[in-house]
């Protein structure tokens, strides 16, 4: 929504490094869609929202088939990533250094390189290829830096040795590899490591499936779920990472990949997270770029009682430029009791089953739009209330569609203006009155519930610019409606 460079065929895995007042972003780019990742581009913003695209800054070796993603930090005077190689089905890990954070000069293999330990780590799996890709370098409260690698451990039930190993450096150039973190037994042999941060007192980890095996069907958010981002914690920097119970995935896709791979963003005093968004849907279980994929919008990171979750960032208030009419006065239902009540910011309106009202406004979407609204709901006496929003797509009243039940479900999927198919769904506080804020660019969605972050989402089918208030079962009234159009 935010990037999608023009420099690079395709961007996908994305993490950010914050100095002086500059949000320094790096991404995993290629120059070709029909060959694997080749490069590390970047991008500058004064404001985490509008990026400045700089090009590639590190390019695969001639000898690697493809390039993986890394991290940022600073050791010293010098700013430090790394990034993966390919070589033969066998991943190695490579550095580069800046003194300015803009010009990147690759460290000679023979001064840092880290490679798996045999003792601990697999060569491969009858599921899984070699892995050892990706280190999230902290600063070690004990000296030094401490890292976290995907990779798959040596020894486990077969199918469920996925793992996260450490590595620990004096100087922050050269690691050596230790002891995983995650205990074999839990997770598949793909998980996929995103980055951890001591928040409080305690190490929270991104873990990611891309596809949810046999055998983890326990993790799936949805019985259709593609695959998600979770959340693992630990006391201690060494782990044990184990997942909470109650710890619900933070990134979710159902039935296919729409979002993916989370990692964290120190900006600052705040905690941030970015991840990318996918357009149009598709299967990303491949080394190959996807065309469409966009850096989302930031999302701050909140902790409460051990459990973290996304939300509203502040700073993505300077997505919104000039008020858009929202044309509620002149709105028209479908399937009403009775005629709605409306003014230009505000509507109320009732529905024995599905209602609609429409705003009369064709917006531009391509350019982007910040919907918001509060959404009342007076319940019906019967089984299952909601309200919500769809975005009309190709067809007059039909679309894709998103609402808030009054069981605490938030569910998205088709409506043909009669029927809805929900093709995801997961649970979100009940309320009889709700702030919705609904990010739309062209295919790309996000929806946000009283600032809590609820779904990044790419609508199947071209949207009209058209969208559609719903209820269900029930009185909706909507208040402060406001529609923005975005700065991008």
């Amino acid at each position: 929504m935010l990037l999608n460079p023009p420099t690079a065929s395709s961007l996908w895995d994305t993490w950010l490094f914050y100095e002086d007042g500059v949000h320094y972003l790096f991404y995993l780019a290629s120059t070709r869609l029909d060959r694997p990742w080749d490069s590390i581009g970047m991008a500058t913003s004064a404001d985490g929202v509008h990026f400045e695209d700089r090009g590639k800054v590190i390019f695969k070796a001639d000898d690697a088939t493809y390039l993986g993603a890394g991290h940022t930090w600073k050791a010293g005077d010098k700013y430090y990533f790394n990034f993966s190689e390919d070589r033969n089905g066998t991943l190695e890990i490579f550095f580069a250094e800046s003194d300015d954070l803009l010009n990147w000069r690759r460290i000679p293999d023979e001064e840092s390189i880290s490679r798996l330990d045999p003792n601990w780590y697999a060569e491969g799996t009858e599921f899984s290829a070699q892995r050892w890709d990706n280190i999230w370098v902290i600063d070690d409260e004990e000296g030094g830096y401490y890292g976290y690698v995907t990779a798959v451990a040596k020894e486990g039930p077969i199918g469920l040795r996925g793992t996260c190993a450490s590595v620990t450096s004096p100087d922050g150039r050269v690691f050596t590899t230790g002891a995983p973190v995650i205990d074999p037994g839990v997770w598949g042999d793909k998980l996929e490591i995103g980055g951890v941060e001591k928040i409080g007192d305690q190490y929270f980890m991104f873990a990611a499936q891309a596809e949810i095996p046999l055998g983890l069907r326990w993790s799936a958010h949805h019985a259709q779920a593609a695959g998600g981002v979770y959340v693992l914690r630990s006391d201690a920097k060494e782990g044990p990472f184990e997942l909470d119970p109650r710890q619900p995935p933070v990134l979710v896709s159902a039935p296919e990949h729409y979002t993916y791979f989370s990692r964290f963003y120190r900006c600052g005093d705040e905690m941030l997270s970015c991840h990318h968004s996918i357009t149009p849907v598709r299967d990303i279980v491949n080394v190959y770029p996807k065309a469409g994929s966009y850096l989302a919008p930031l999302k701050k990171v909140q902790i409460d009682d051990g459990i973290l979750s996304y939300r509203w960032w502040p700073g993505n208030e300077a997505l919104k430029g000039r008020a858009l009419p929202t044309g509620l006065e002149y709105a028209a239902g479908r399937g009403l009791t009775q005629a709605p009540t409306t003014t230009a910011d505000s509507a109320t309106f009732d529905a024995a089953g599905g209602g609609q009202l429409e705003l009369p406004i064709s917006y531009d979407l391509a350019k982007g739009i910040v919907f918001e609204a509060t959404l009342a709901v007076a319940a019906h006496d019967a089984p299952l209330s909601s309200a919500g929003l769809m975005i009309e797509t190709v067809r007059a009243w039909s679309g894709s569609l998103a609402i808030a039940d009054n069981s605490g479900r938030f569910s998205i999927g088709a409506y043909n203006s009669y029927a809805f198919r929900a093709a995801d769904s997961k649970a979100v506080p009940a309320s009889s009155s709700q702030r919705w804020r609904v990010l739309i660019k062209d295919t790309l969605v996000e929806y946000y519930i009283d600032d809590a972050f609820v779904q990044a989402f790419t609508l199947p089918e071209p949207p009209t610019g058209r969208l559609v208030l719903i209820a269900e079962s029930a009185t909706v009234t909507a208040t402060d409606v406001a529609v923005y159009e975005m700065t991008l």
